[in-house]
């Protein structure tokens, strides 16, 4: 089965396919780690980045998600005439501004990436390739919130998702960031008496 089933391949909204790029260049830099090759676990430097891209992630859900300003629509074509105001004032750090106005209906956009696994950028996760089981189940953890942000029925709106839908976003990163808490980093390696298994022997020099 491949990790990407089910993904919706086809929809306009623009804060969606954003996500889904900021999530695509997190798994090709988890995907081409050896850490990930250990049996034990992998490092305090490699968690941290886990959680920092982790917090990346939340902060674009969070601009993302359905938040307007107070501002009626009289009082916004009053700020798009005003020849002082700035592109900073109009920043809101919480939401997207798209919030406030009724946009044209947005033209469908494709997700473009090859997720068949034959993209070597894009692999499938397999315990030949990835034998951390741990490792394995976060990056198709990655791939698993990447297919519920196709899905969302928000996924036909312009840019934004609803607040319901972000808790579910949200819960689904927790789920990824309590592995990086309880999995992840040294102090969470087991110990592995025995590193090179049976089916590694064929792979060592014989003379």
């Amino acid at each position: 089965m491949n990790t990407f089933d089910g993904a919706n391949m086809v929809f306009p909204n623009r804060g969606i396919h954003f996500f889904l790029a900021e999530i695509i260049r997190f798994r090709k830099q988890l995907t081409v780690r050896p850490e990930f090759r250990s049996q034990s676990g992998w490092t305090n430097a490699l968690n941290s980045y886990m959680v920092e891209e982790l917090e990346r992630l939340s902060d674009t859900l969070e601009n993302v998600t359905y938040n307007p300003d107070d501002f009626t629509k009289d009082e916004l074509e009053a700020h798009a005439a005003d020849t002082g105001r700035t592109l900073a004032d109009d920043f809101n750090a919480l939401a997207l501004t798209a919030d406030n106005v009724l946009l044209p209906a947005a033209p469908v956009k494709h997700v473009h990436w090859n997720l068949t696994g034959s993209d070597p950028d894009i692999p499938q996760m397999t315990v030949e390739n990835c034998p951390n089981d741990y490792g394995r189940a976060f990056i198709t953890g990655v791939d698993e919130l990447f297919v519920s942000l196709t899905r969302l029925d928000s996924r036909h709106q312009p840019q934004t998702i609803t607040k319901h839908e972000s808790v579910m976003v949200r819960t689904h990163l927790n789920g990824l960031y309590t592995i990086c808490q309880r999995k992840g980093g040294e102090i969470n390696k087991p110990d592995i008496p025995t590193g090179t298994l049976p089916s590694h022997e064929p792979q060592t020099f014989t003379g």
